[in-house]
């Protein structure tokens, strides 16, 4: 396994933080996300993640390239059920909600795969993620995204878990700045113009999280 971005270490960020990835489509936010959330925290290395726009079969494949020693990784799918394709089931390990804009469904669901998390003899490496903050939004007001992203950090916060998260730009600056209220730390991703090369810098977190300048990846 090769790391997209060798000098990005979230596992230097503490227990309960939240990052969210923000940046331009088709620069590489699904992957950084995935190899934030495969940080090595020591734990039983379990990770929650909310998929908006793949099916939870492909989010697993992608997953297990970036982090093959994942013991536990439990799936809330809004994409099966919508498109009507694919294996459309449940299983301990996988909630498949009608859309993305069902945050109560989405909610219920994560709520119940931090439980067990939660219960397990050794929680420190558990994580949880969601690819994309965007979708979100194409169906629920920027308050009411807010409002559950306010509570999905809380509890990530007080679990003592790691939380990533992913944001489509451009985005009203005053939408951006409520959306990054709930965030411990910012992972900025951009494409040079002249060049076509994707840059990312971290803000926010520690020092040896990542690079404050712009760094290619």
């Amino acid at each position: 396994m090769t790391n997209l971005a060798p000098d990005l270490d979230t596992g230097a960020v503490r227990d309960g933080s939240n990052v969210l990835v923000v940046g331009p489509p088709m620069t590489g936010k699904r992957e950084l996300l995935y190899e934030v959330l495969a940080a090595d925290r020591g734990g039983d290395r379990a990770t929650a993640f909310v998929t908006t726009r793949k099916n939870a079969e492909t989010v697993e494949r992608e997953y297990r390239d970036v982090h093959p020693d994942v013991a536990t990784l439990a799936i809330v799918d809004c994409v099966t059920r919508q498109r009507g394709f694919g294996r459309n089931d449940e299983s301990p390990n996988r909630r498949l909600v009608s859309s993305a804009g069902d945050l109560t469904g989405i909610g219920i669901g994560l709520t119940d795969f931090m439980r067990r998390f939660h219960e397990a003899d050794d929680l420190s490496g558990a994580s949880v993620g969601m690819h994309t903050l965007s979708t979100l939004l194409m169906y629920a007001d920027i308050r009411r995204v807010y409002q559950f992203l306010h509570v999905l950090t809380g509890r990530v916060e007080s679990s003592g878990f790691l939380g990533g998260f992913v944001l489509d730009t451009p985005v009203p600056q005053d939408s951006l700045g409520i959306i990054k209220q709930p965030f411990d730390g910012v992972v900025e991703v951009r494409e040079v113009e002249e060049t076509g090369a994707r840059e990312y810098r971290v803000r926010g977190l520690p020092g040896d999280a990542g690079p404050r300048a712009w760094t290619a990846f």
